[in-house]
């Protein structure tokens, strides 16, 4: 889970803080990686207003997630939001399937340093492609199947 340093300071100890925040050459805000343990997670979870969360219009929603920086769901007033499923653990996923890394890069369409930056955590996959992963981690033969038929068959050459 990547979170702003600036926005949340007073609420990282100092020992997280220190771990190689500084700001940029730009003076850029960094981030830094914090691994959410279940009880932070209880412990962020206790500490919302849930009933403010609950009291907000639709309006006062669909404002606090276009000004949210990490907000990956593009709102626009013509449609309805949309279902992004959360990131898989794509290593996990692969490894089920007992495959490389570039087997599976190959295989479902990705690069193989995509595939590589979603297991590192560098990069999360955008809403197409967590969807793609989904149908994947849910029914792996139907993509498999899908892609062999929209893939070009060779030409045979004339005798």
């Amino acid at each position: 889970m990547e979170i702003e340093i600036d926005s949340v300071k007073d609420r990282i100890n100092r020992d997280d803080m220190s771990k190689g925040i500084t700001l940029g050459k730009s003076g850029a805000r960094k981030y830094v990686r914090v691994t959410m343990t279940p009880e932070r997670m209880r412990k962020a979870l206790r500490s919302v207003d849930w009933k403010r969360v609950r009291a907000m219009t639709e309006e006062e929603i669909e404002r606090n997630a276009l000004d949210d920086p990490d907000s990956i769901v593009p709102f626009d007033e013509a449609t309805e939001p949309q279902l992004v499923p959360a990131m898989p653990d794509v290593a996990v996923l692969r490894r089920r399937l007992k495959l490389s890394q570039a087997q599976f890069a190959t295989r479902f369409g990705f690069s193989v340093a995509t595939v590589r930056n979603w297991e590192q955590g560098r990069v999360l996959a955008d809403g197409p492609a967590r969807i793609l992963l989904a149908v994947i981690a849910n029914e792996p033969q139907a993509v498999i199947r899908a892609l062999r038929v929209a893939a070009p068959r060779p030409k045979k050459k004339a005798a």
